[in-house]
């Protein structure tokens, strides 16, 4: 045979071949889209509307899946608990009353003990906001979409996780001074939940249960002294500035693993183009969800430094004591670990290793760890806006988000 004829007989058959593909991946494509049926799917979010930092990152969510299906996936947004309260969603999305909702693991922790669980993790941190906003965002995250005994957790209840993220670290926010431990004795501090009210009583204060509602006014009277949040309450949320004007930034636990589920028959019924292009989205919306954190962060940090409406107290002899117990804190989780977790050693030591891990590369990126001095938590407060995220975001986007996708 004359190989000179042959070859390009065998490169034009190769051709024609990867033209037959590359058409019968477009008519795939195609028709995955033709079959798609409309939908509107309903989401519940109690903790705000659609201009609070979840409302929004959840909204661009929503119009990048409209986007791809060629509107045939549209959605109804219940904001700030008009269809499902933070105690309802569970069951709701479960039940199909909605297809999406918010859930805090903390508040269900007989029907979320796994979830529960691993939130004390968020004892984890290390009280600078850049750090424990994404490395303690991204562990969250991976944790929560790769760890077997959750997603059964879920699934039990008939849902599936589309994304979590971790708050900044909670603080004190008081109405009277406390920078010792002779001011702190006997202060009544709302902490809900033991990975905050242990920290709180190893301080010597005394925990409360008041419900959010009432937290302004409780302040206010004086029914209690101080709350432990989020240091953006004061100028989001409760703006708290005018009834807790100590900032007292000792640093407590964050707020692990705030998780979005969707009901797991309607996510089933899904396409997998779909599904995985929802993967990706899920990801970038948790980016999001980072990037608005560190913005109200950021404008409550202007509010803090001005020195004029808040006083920052002195945490020099505060925060070792709060340390020492938060890392006490992790160290019991291996002992209460529910009957579903088979290796809580390992989990714990795989969930710091994370953390340090994505400190590291925020740390490589040109972001230091702040020093929990009152001078080094101004100056970390003022940068906040400078913060650029989005390299952080693109290394966690190609190394973990592939492997959601197998």
């Amino acid at each position: 045979m004359d190989n000179k004829r042959f070859l390009p007989n065998l490169l034009g058959m190769a051709l024609l071949a990867t033209t037959g593909l590359v058409a019968t991946a477009s008519l795939a494509q195609a028709d995955w889209k033709e079959d798609l049926q409309p939908q509107v799917l309903k989401l519940a979010d109690f903790s705000g509307d659609q201009t609070a930092n979840f409302g929004k990152a959840m909204v661009a969510w929503e119009e990048a899946i409209t986007a791809f299906t060629d509107g045939k996936i549209t959605f109804e947004n219940y904001w700030s608990s008009s269809l499902l309260g933070a105690l309802d969603t569970l069951d709701g999305v479960g039940d199909g009353v909605a297809d999406i909702g918010l859930i805090v693991p903390s508040y269900l922790p007989q029907k979320l003990p796994v979830g529960a669980w691993m939130t004390g993790m968020g004892a984890a941190l290390s009280g600078s906001t850049v750090h424990d906003v994404a490395a303690g965002g991204a562990a969250s995250l991976e944790s929560v979409l790769t760890f077997q005994p959750l997603i059964d957790e879920y699934a039990s209840h008939n849902l599936r996780v589309l994304q979590a993220t971790a708050t900044p670290a909670y603080n004190l926010l008081c109405n009277a001074p406390v920078s010792s431990l002779e001011e702190a004795k006997g202060k009544r501090v709302r902490a809900i939940g033991a990975v905050w009210s242990e920290t709180v009583e190893s301080l010597g204060m005394t925990p409360v249960s008041i419900s959010w509602g009432e937290a302004y006014e409780g302040l206010q009277r004086g029914v209690f002294d101080c709350m432990a949040i989020n240091p953006n309450q004061y100028v989001d949320g409760l703006t708290l500035k005018d009834v807790a004007g100590e900032f007292v930034p000792v640093t407590l636990a964050q707020l692990q693993a705030s998780t979005w589920v969707i009901n797991k028959e309607v996510w089933d019924d899904f396409p997998k183009e779909l599904q995985d292009f929802i993967t990706r989205e899920n990801v970038k919306a948790a980016y999001n969800i980072w990037k608005g954190y560190l913005d109200i962060e950021a404008k409550a940090g202007v509010l803090i430094a001005e020195g004029k409406e808040i006083h920052t107290n002195d945490i020099s002899v505060l925060e070792p004591v709060a340390t020492q117990q938060r890392e006490n804190f992790v160290e019991s989780l291996v002992e209460k670990a529910p009957a579903q977790v088979t290796d809580a050693q390992a989990f714990v030591d795989g969930y710091r290793a994370r953390i340090a891990y994505w400190t590291q590369a925020l740390e490589a990126q040109g972001y230091d760890v702040t020093k929990r001095t009152p001078e080094a938590i101004l100056k970390a407060f003022a940068g906040l806006s400078d913060v650029d995220l989005e390299p952080f975001y693109n290394k966690f986007d190609s190394e973990v988000t592939p492997e959601l996708l197998q």
